[in-house]
């Protein structure tokens, strides 16, 4: 562990309470749900745990499409701060950066990104040579991988892309869980403090193909195996059937990447998706 963190989430590391979004053009707004098309702007929070106080700190900012294992090959670049920060437990050891530069949020698969938050600094663990994020390995890393979706608009299917090695062939491994709780702090980096877990009102399954559902007809599989050729992409789609969601409540949905050919029995990746209902999404400008 570096003596920098940006925490990461629990028990799903991909779900950061530390990085988060103000929506619009205030960076000093309230946070909240990215608007495909329009401009926001991303903050995270820095923890110094060292004894010793570390000045300059680099830290970059990335978006990408909907992947469990993100790869620096396919996150792109949205802008870069820089933050001093106190010895631990001192004033000023743990501060909130926000990446200066507008994140202009993209109608990328609806608008439903990834954020990556990396900081950098001499003495840094995280190797140079890096090719993939590895939040739950290096502290210096964290990756928000939340997005909201309206119980009304489950009729298409939603693209996961499946990021392959730079040096090898992968051999990949979905699961799809639903249900759970997230972290009061996600929530709250949100804007959605006030939901609470619902039980029993989506199903959700992979395909690999797009295809709209039909009423009655199965989401699809619950695990799902895939070879993703070195240096290339797979894409999988999400299917996803809410019923008699209340506006108080949210089902979450995650998407969980293994390693098929190792022992590893952690997730080296996941997406999640927070079902809420249609009055919700509005209220928080998540669908437009």
């Amino acid at each position: 562990m570096g003596n920098v963190e940006i925490r990461d989430g629990s028990p799903w590391w991909y779900l950061s309470p530390d990085i988060w979004v103000v929506p619009g053009s205030d960076p000093q707004g309230a946070p909240g749900v990215p608007v495909a098309g329009k401009p926001a702007f991303v903050w995270a929070r820095l923890t110094n745990h060292a004894g010793f106080g570390i000045q300059n700190v680099q830290v970059d900012f990335f978006w990408a499409v909907p992947t469990p294992q993100i790869t620096r090959a396919s996150a792109n670049p949205i802008g870069t701060a820089f933050a001093d920060l106190a010895p631990a437990g001192q004033p000023g050891s743990e501060v909130e950066v926000l990446c200066l530069t507008p994140w202009p949020v993209v109608m990328v698969n609806g608008g439903h990104e990834c954020l990556i938050a990396e900081a950098r600094y001499p003495g840094s663990s995280v190797p140079a040579s890096l090719a993939v994020f590895d939040p739950p390995t290096y502290s210096e890393m964290a990756q928000k991988n939340l997005t909201v979706l309206a119980a009304s608009m489950m009729m298409m299917p939603l693209t996961i892309t499946i990021d392959g090695l730079p040096r090898q062939e992968k051999l990949s491994r979905l699961v799809v869980e639903v249900g759970g709780e997230v972290d009061e702090r996600a929530l709250r980096s949100l804007g959605l403090p006030e939901l609470r877990p619902l039980d029993g009102a989506v199903e959700a399954g992979l395909r690999d193909w797009p295809a709209c559902l039909q009423e009655d007809e199965p989401t699809g599989d619950k695990k799902m195996e895939l070879k993703v050729p070195r240096g290339g992409r797979a894409a999988v789609y999400l299917n996803i059937r809410a019923w008699e969601m209340r506006p108080e409540g949210y089902v979450l949905v995650n998407v969980l990447e293994f390693d098929g050919a190792g022992d590893r029995r952690e997730p080296i990746g996941g997406c999640a998706f927070l079902v809420v209902h249609e009055e919700i999404a509005r209220q928080k400008e998540a669908i437009r």
